[in-house]
């Protein structure tokens, strides 16, 4: 009897951790809040100069580059276009992976322009 409820309970976490992976980009805290200091097109990546707000300086110095593949959204969660984020613009950003330097540099998956 205490095998299987230690396998029904083995079960049941595994599946809420599958379910808490699954979630969608957006959803969850930002990795990084901040302005647009500028903004630079190129083909079809748009790079964002990033200013961080407090608590977000891990980030200072880092550019964002923000390609076709990239989940852009306004602030209703509406999606947008890369090329329609203004320098000033608060800005959330997501990211799936970062390399420590200087400043640094991260896969973004997914921005919303909170103004």
């Amino acid at each position: 009897m205490r095998t299987m409820r230690r396998q029904a309970v083995l079960l049941v976490a595994v599946g809420v951790l599958a379910l808490a992976a699954c979630r969608p980009i957006g959803t969850g805290e930002a990795n990084a809040v901040g302005t647009v200091a500028a903004v630079a097109a190129s083909g079809d990546t748009v790079s964002l100069s990033f200013i961080p707000d407090t608590g977000y300086e891990y980030y200072s110095g880092t550019i964002f580059e923000v390609g076709p593949d990239v989940n852009v959204w306004d602030s209703g969660w509406n999606g947008i276009e890369s090329t329609s984020i203004p320098a000033g613009a608060t800005i959330e950003v997501w990211a799936d992976m970062c390399a420590e330097s200087y400043p640094v540099q991260c896969d973004v998956t997914g921005v919303r322009v909170l103004d």
